[in-house]
């Protein structure tokens, strides 16, 4: 029998402790985890690596979590 393929998530956050602490709680659950310190950086990880979920801040500057999704839902649909 195959190990499961662990599920990949990318945290988007410009506070380094706040990805920390994400990295912290999802990657002992089995995630794979990838973060960003921004939209723009996120949206560069995304067209290199797949991944599953995007978890996203909302106040950041320069692109803001709404429009940073909203950019994911459009490039990269499947996730």
């Amino acid at each position: 029998m195959t190990e499961p393929v662990p599920f990949s998530v990318l945290c988007v956050d410009d506070e380094p402790n706040i990805l920390l602490a994400l990295k912290r709680t999802l990657r002992p659950a089995g995630y794979q985890v990838a973060t960003a310190a921004g939209g723009a950086e996120g949206l560069e990880l995304l067209a290199r690596e797949s991944v599953d979920l995007v978890i996203s801040d909302m106040r950041m500057p320069g692109m803001d979590g709404a429009q940073f999704l909203g950019r994911v839902r459009q490039e990269h649909p499947e996730v």
